[in-house]
């Protein structure tokens, strides 16, 4: 009960016992940007993780792929995303994360445009695993990012709860425009407004909104 004291709350005077007050619970309007900025940042990594599963089938007849290269196109970014959650936790804390998410960002751009207008089987393997890094290091750059400017940590909790309903959205997503408009747009017009939008409002928040890492000190 004294660990619980700590936390929650003191003694009744009257009666002496103890006497357990809840977190508090109200979201902020800061908490709410912040979840907005969450999100925005997830969408861009869950496009990005189910792009391959759409895009792939017209990519290979585009430029001949063979099954071997297909496959291997289909699993390259998984095989370096994963990858990078598990190696960049420590860059994640000990780079500003603002910053980190911006060179991210920009990047995950830059790779998906690279791949549009140099369409061979090599630049798409190259540009396809620096995209696995990229979402990588995001996912956990977002994680210390909300922690650090987050009220309360019952507001962190229903926060993660509800920002990984975007992964959800975010699959069924682009399964349906893909279904829709792959075939009447072609793959690189679909890789460039799916994928590219996305990040630009998040690119515009760090800009002009999160300006300073001096916001990057533990509130919680």
């Amino acid at each position: 009960s004294s660990g619980i004291n700590a936390e929650y709350g003191g003694t009744d005077e009257g009666t002496g016992e103890e006497e357990i007050t809840p977190i508090q619970n109200t979201w902020t309007r800061e908490d709410w940007i912040l979840l907005a900025f969450m999100a925005l940042v997830y969408l861009v990594d869950v496009i990005e993780i189910y792009l391959p599963g759409v895009v792939n089938q017209a990519i290979s007849c585009d430029i001949h792929m063979t099954p071997l290269q297909e496959g291997w196109l289909g699993i390259i970014m998984y095989i370096t995303m994963a990858i990078s959650i598990v190696t960049s936790g420590k860059l994640s804390e000990s780079v500003p994360k603002r910053e980190l998410m911006l060179v991210s960002l920009y990047a995950s751009i830059a790779c998906n445009l690279f791949s549009v207008l140099v369409h061979t089987y090599t630049t798409l393997m190259v540009a396809r695993a620096l995209i696995g890094i990229i979402v990588g290091i995001n996912v956990n750059v977002i994680a210390l990012f909300f922690a650090t400017h987050v009220s309360s940590k019952c507001v962190k909790i229903q926060a993660y709860s509800a920002a990984n309903c975007v992964w959800a959205a975010g699959a069924g997503w682009i399964a349906l425009l893909g279904y829709f408009l792959i075939e009447r747009v072609g793959w690189r017009v679909f890789i460039i407004f799916t994928s590219i939008p996305m990040a630009i409002p998040a690119i515009l928040m760090l800009h002009f909104y999160y300006t300073s890492e001096s916001q990057d000190e533990e509130r919680v």
